[in-house]
């Protein structure tokens, strides 16, 4: 992923554990030319949920993105009755669903 544009280490952000591990994390991907930054992917370790480390990641890519300039930021994910939380945590941060899209197979 380093080597993919628009990538930019101060957006690929993670939360350790008290013992080193990974416990959250949120890559942030920034469009300059649109001024439009996008969170993919964003996680929380089996072990570590529940504790708002998911938030607080995304929060700091979200001060990150504002230090840069973005002037919007997107989020693509499930809204489904069978993956509820990702909706959750995005919309404790302040995003609405702006659209949709539908996948026919």
């Amino acid at each position: 992923m380093r080597e993919t544009w628009p990538y930019r280490a101060e957006f690929n952000l993670v939360v350790a554990s008290p013992a080193g591990e990974v416990a959250a994390y949120c890559q942030g991907w920034y469009d300059a030319a649109n001024g439009v930054g996008a969170f993919e992917p964003v996680g929380t370790h089996p072990g570590h949920r529940r504790r708002g480390l998911a938030r607080a990641v995304c929060l700091a890519v979200l001060r990150a993105f504002a230090t840069a300039g973005v002037r919007r930021t997107v989020v693509y994910c499930r809204d489904d009755a069978e993956y509820p939380a990702p909706k959750r945590l995005y919309e404790s941060l302040g995003f609405t669903a702006y659209t949709r899209t539908y996948t026919y197979v």
